[in-house]
């Protein structure tokens, strides 16, 4: 009784104005059921425990934590029961870190073992997330996507929301604003209905950001009535996020908050994108508490976007110079992570600046494959593709029933174009593959989405592959 009221009292303070206390009590928790042999309050404990690491930034110290639960569940024959939920509650501490190949292996172990349904989820969307921030395989992204399992008949914030990011991040990097703002708006729905705040700041950035989007997908189509709108949402959702920083009791700058921080500072850098006064300075801000934060990746996208920032509405040599630095900054961590749609987006961004990038050491060799055919990477490229296919199909065999009888009124065309949606088309390379027009695919799409019940594309790639309405991708 004593452990588990230390438990519950540590995480009330690690989530408020005394998080040091609040980790020690977790710490006499683990402690004091270990004393006693319980492995149900040390699971608890370790969970807790770690999470209240990874929140103040001391994530090396949570994973160590993790790695020392799981070694001694296997001892006691219980990696089974509490391994992997131990596994899915580190893997986003080590995603943000930087340590994806770590996070891949990870998850791959946990969605093997067929766990429960809270556990799988928590694993499968943090690889959701690797999936679509290093786009190694489209297919694999695309069954990954979003909300890979429910998790009973109540969605849970702290499952949902980290899946919705995810989503939002995919939409993003196909171009496609309409699922963004599909995933951005269930999250901002969430979160709302939840306490925490550090999950208010983190779905309040991405939420901004797909608004940036919106209206420059807005300009394009020249769909001026919709510009107000997005600024208005994210005028509105940066404010209330505000507040609900304010109300945590917990000063700005301190450890607890810095990821909070961070994400406040990239939701108003975006709002001023939103506003038209997109500032270099207050993305370098950004860039600067993502460092305090200790996430190399968010470094790299807040360099991307105050390069960007520092090129238009300046003289040209002026402002290459003030770009060069965050944009190379950023390219060395995106090699690094082999994150390749956001590298992508920096090499477009360097050849239209006239900013050259040095060559990748670690770049593969090209070996040509014959007379007049193009080169090809070698091994990297291949045991990369490996590694993602055994985490889809370890995502895909696991767990839960597999109806593959029925067809929920879908024709033959709109299997098709299911059957495309999974592999990560978007609806310009469907109707090229199908024949038929864009609005055609969309009016498929519509149909597809509101036959399968769901809210996006990516939701509706998952749903077929588990529910086995089209081949899985990972096969």
């Amino acid at each position: 009784v004593e452990a588990h009221a230390l438990c519950t009292v540590g995480v009330a303070q690690a989530w408020g104005a005394d998080g040091d206390e609040g980790i020690e009590r977790l710490q006499e928790a683990l402690s004091l059921a270990r004393e006693l042999d319980d492995p149900d309050v040390a699971f608890r404990a370790s969970l807790n425990l770690t999470t209240a690491l990874a929140l103040f930034g001391r994530r090396d110290e949570a994973i160590e934590v993790t790695r020392d639960a799981i070694e001694r569940a296997r001892a006691d024959g219980l990696e089974v029961a509490y391994g992997n939920s131990l596994r899915g509650n580190i893997a986003e501490a080590l995603f943000n870190a930087g340590r994806w190949d770590e996070a891949r292996e990870l998850i791959r172990t946990a969605l093997q073992w067929s766990p429960d349904p809270v556990s799988f989820t928590d694993a499968s969307v943090t690889a959701a997330m690797l999936e679509a921030e290093t786009g190694v395989d489209d297919r694999a992204a695309s069954m990954l996507g979003w909300r890979p399992l429910e998790v009973d008949h109540a969605p849970d914030p702290q499952l949902e929301v980290p899946a919705t990011r995810a989503a939002a991040s995919f939409a993003l990097w196909r171009g496609d604003v309409a699922d963004a703002r599909r995933a951005v708006e269930r999250g901002w729905t969430l979160v709302r209905r939840a306490e925490d705040w550090a999950l208010t700041a983190r779905m309040a950035a991405t939420y901004l950001e797909v608004q940036v989007m919106a209206i420059s997908d807005a300009h394009e189509r020249r769909a001026v009535a919709e510009i107000g709108g997005a600024r208005s949402r994210g005028a509105r959702v940066l404010e209330e996020a505000e507040a609900v920083l304010r109300a945590s009791g917990l000063a700005p700058g301190a450890p607890g908050r810095r990821e909070a921080d961070a994400n406040l500072a990239t939701a108003r850098a975006y709002g001023a994108r939103l506003d038209a006064r997109d500032d270099p300075a207050l993305w370098e801000t950004a860039a600067e508490a993502w460092q305090q934060a200790g996430e190399p990746y968010q470094v790299a996208r807040a360099h991307w976007r105050q390069a960007e920032a520092a090129l238009p509405g300046r003289g040209a040599r002026i402002g290459r110079a003030a770009a060069r630095a965050p944009l190379l900054e950023a390219v060395r961590i995106a090699r690094a992570l082999r994150a390749r749609p956001l590298l992508s987006e920096l090499e477009a961004l360097a050849r239209r600046a006239l900013i050259a990038i040095p060559p990748d050491p670690e770049a593969p060799v090209l070996v040509a494959v014959g007379p007049g055919r193009p080169a090809t990477p070698p091994v990297e490229a291949a045991s990369d593709r490996a590694q993602v296919a055994a985490i889809a199909a370890a995502f895909a065999g696991s767990g839960g029933a597999r109806p593959g009888d029925g067809t929920f009124g879908l024709s033959r065309r709109e299997r098709e174009v299911l059957g495309l949606i999974v592999q990560g088309r978007n609806n310009r390379e469907i109707g090229e593959r199908l024949f038929i027009s864009q609005r055609t695919v969309g009016v498929h799409v519509g149909n597809i989405l509101s036959k399968l019940g769901v809210s996006g594309r990516v939701e509706a790639a998952m749903v077929a592959v588990r529910l086995e309405l089209v081949p899985s991708p990972a096969g």
